[in-house]
This record gives structure tokens, C-alpha cells and sequence, in this order.
């Protein structure tokens, strides 16, 4: 089932979604979509991290920043190879 949400751009947005949209031989609404989907995805990887962290500390374990800082990196990175595989 879909559902139909309104939502409001400033002008400076509306010109940048117009724009990816003509770019990509999309509507502006499939662009939208796709950025409400990889939010809300990112969204979920990172509550779950920080569940993680939450869990891991419980339990008496610690994580050295690097290590943290490290994987932020590697999901950062594969999120921009998978836009420039689109």
C-alpha cells in the first residue's frame, strides 16, 4: 500500500531536486522516494550500532575510537560507491 505525503521545499530545494530528477530521466516524486528509502535505511544501521555500542558496554567491553571512527568510514564509503554505481 502507498500513501501520499505532502511535504514543503524552500525554492533552493525544489530547483536541486528538479535538477537530480532531469539528471537522472526521473520524476522529481522516484528521486524523493529513493532519499526517504537510503534515510531511512541509514537510519535503522545506525540505531543498531549504537544498540550495539550500548550492549557492548554493558557487558564490560570498550571500543577504541579508531576502531569506531573506522567503521563509520567504511559505511560511509560503500554508501558513495553505491551512488556512483547508479
Amino acid at each position: 500500500m502507498t500513501i501520499q505525503l505532502a511535504i514543503t521545499l524552500d525554492a533552493e530545494q525544489k530547483t536541486r531536486l528538479d535538477a537530480i530528477a532531469e539528471a537522472r530521466d526521473e520524476t522529481a516524486a522516484d528521486v524523493v522516494n529513493e532519499a526517504v528509502t537510503q534515510y531511512l535505511d541509514y537510519d535503522a544501521w545506525f540505531r543498531a550500532r549504537v544498540q550495539e555500542g550500548l550492549d557492548s558496554l554493558a557487558r564490560g567491553e570498550g571500543h577504541d575510537l579508531e576502531e569506531v571512527e573506522e567503521g563509520f568510514r567504511q559505511h560511509i564509503a560503500a554508501l558513495k560507491r553505491a551512488e556512483a554505481d547508479r
